[in-house]
């Protein structure tokens, strides 16, 4: 080694310093992992709330599944009826009956158009020589399925 500060001989390699471990991280990846963890937190309990509102949906579909084949319209009625008494207060549904029940289900259908074989049998449910045919049976089960699972749920102040 020479005295003379430029002389090559006195190069040094470069100390590079030692390599970013992965664990512990940084602050910063703490607060965003936490946040994240609360976002999904909450979107599963969201999601479980949503599951548990709409289990009447699902049984109505069930019982609805169920009667195919040996369909009345008194029976198609009477589970929608139980449906709308979860959805919407019990004062605004349990009285309606013939063409006001007709109505109150073909305005919470949500189909362009309205629903005409719908609200002819709850219409005329009540009278014995309307006999729906097959072809109307199956058309107003479609309908009440559509009906059960797209109906806008109200809430009601029993439901809260």
């Amino acid at each position: 080694m020479t005295d003379d500060p430029g002389s090559l001989a006195n190069l040094r390699d470069i100390v590079v310093p030692p390599t970013v471990p992965f664990w512990p991280p940084a602050p910063g990846v703490w607060i965003i992992g936490m946040a994240l963890l609360a976002v999904l937190a909450i979107a599963a309990w969201r999601g479980m709330k949503r599951y548990r509102s709409n289990a009447y949906r699902r049984a109505a579909a069930a019982e609805l599944e169920a009667i195919t084949a040996t369909a009345t319209v008194d029976q198609v009625s009477a589970i929608i009826k139980r449906a709308a008494l979860v959805a919407y207060k019990r004062s605004e549904v349990a009285s309606l009956s013939g063409p006001d029940w007709a109505e109150f289900v073909a305005a919470r259908l949500g189909r362009e158009g309205g629903t005409p074989t719908m609200r002819r049998l709850l219409s005329n449910a009540c009278d014995p020589r309307q006999q729906p045919s097959a072809a109307d049976r199956r058309s107003m089960i479609d309908e009440a399925k559509h009906w059960v699972f797209t109906h806008p749920a109200e809430a009601t102040d029993e439901a809260s």
